[in-house]
């Protein structure tokens, strides 16, 4: 009988180990992940640069993540980032959108990776023990979002980002390693 008892401690201690380590092996995420678009285009599409429109809702940004309560529940960001220029201009918006909001929050804009180079960054984002439990926010151009979004773990990836549209915010929350979206919106 001490034998049995013996045997089955023995299992449960191995049970308990191999969750433990099982857990440990779990990758620290982020509590959330918000990921917006640049600010408005001007008329002129070789331009760069954001319009009036689109200053102005690069200043709305600020006011909406820093007040706004499905924003700031998890805590404001530690860290923001965009797409890196090109030689072409691309990435100049997406960096002119989160000027304010960096300033306001006296972090510097992360621009380690091209349009293009989405899954690399939702790699680097999720794997980044600095951002576990915390909030990290990603402005990127609108023909990548769906599929960054799904490299951050959303099933199924999201529709399409449409053009026109410039106010649309998704959340990545995660909980026991599930991503979940939901998504808002912040004015102009």
């Amino acid at each position: 009988m001490k034998k049995m008892k013996w045997i089955a401690r023995a299992f449960c201690l191995i049970a308990l180990l191999t969750t433990a380590a099982t857990a440990s092996s779990q990758p620290a995420r982020p509590a959330q992940i918000i990921l917006i678009r640049h600010g408005d285009k001007p008329s002129d599409p070789d331009n760069p640069h954001l319009s009036r429109a689109g200053l102005k809702r690069a200043q709305a940004l600020v006011l909406f993540i820093t007040t706004d309560p499905a924003m700031t529940r998890l805590g404001s960001p530690v860290a923001l980032f965009a797409t890196r220029t090109t030689k072409h201009d691309t990435g100049v918006r997406t960096q002119e959108t989160l000027v304010p909001l960096a300033k306001a929050l006296k972090l510097r804009v992360q621009t380690p990776y091209l349009g293009s180079n989405y899954a690399e960054l939702a790699k680097a984002i999720l794997a980044n023990p600095a951002y576990a439990g915390k909030t990290v926010l990603i402005c990127w151009n609108h023909e990548n979002i769906p599929q960054l979004a799904a490299a951050l773990g959303v099933v199924p990836e999201p529709k399409k980002w449409k053009g026109s549209v410039f106010d649309l915010v998704y959340i990545i929350s995660y909980r026991n390693g599930v991503a979940t979206l939901t998504t808002s919106r912040y004015g102009k």
